[in-house]
């Protein structure tokens, strides 16, 4: 498995991950855009030239009052996808995923890393369980399923 930055001739693979996981808009954005930039950068894992898993993020963002980390200035890193085929999940692709986004972030000056995990559907508890086996936390007390997060020095160790 390799990950490289994403290119348009990756789109409709990546359309097609994003459409099994429920995610029509943005696999309808990836799909039909084909010649204009995605909104933030995105990262593909290969098996040879098959697109195996996606994530997409940004490395300079400031997190909202609800969950801000004061001992964490900016910038802060934010997942906003991340996304595996169906047919090779649980091979460690997702993790892969996830490190190498986290030492990007790291590289651009990161200290911390957040996401939401989605919850659009009955998987959110798998969802939920697959972050905190890579060492993200909730972050917000009043719902263990919302926002998870970890200062990316804590993070690293645990996605080896």
């Amino acid at each position: 498995m390799f990950i490289r930055p994403s290119e348009p001739r990756d789109y409709q693979q990546m359309a097609d991950i994003l459409d099994a996981i429920g995610h029509d808009q943005e696999a309808w954005d990836y799909r039909f855009d084909a010649d204009v930039k995605p909104s933030f950068p995105s990262w593909v894992a290969l098996d040879g030239q098959r697109v195996v898993g996606m994530i997409e993020g940004r490395f300079d963002g400031d997190y909202d009052e609800r969950f801000e980390q004061r001992d964490h200035p900016s910038p802060q890193a934010w997942i906003y996808l991340i996304g595996v085929r169906s047919g090779v999940r649980r091979q460690g692709i997702g993790r892969a995923l996830l490190r190498f986004f986290t030492e990007q972030a790291v590289q651009a000056g990161c200290s911390f890393l957040a996401l939401l995990p989605d919850q659009s559907d009955d998987d959110v508890p798998d969802r939920v369980a697959f972050f905190r086996a890579c060492g993200l936390v909730p972050l917000l007390d009043d719902d263990p399923n919302d926002v998870h997060g970890a200062p990316l020095p804590e993070l690293l160790p645990k996605l080896t």
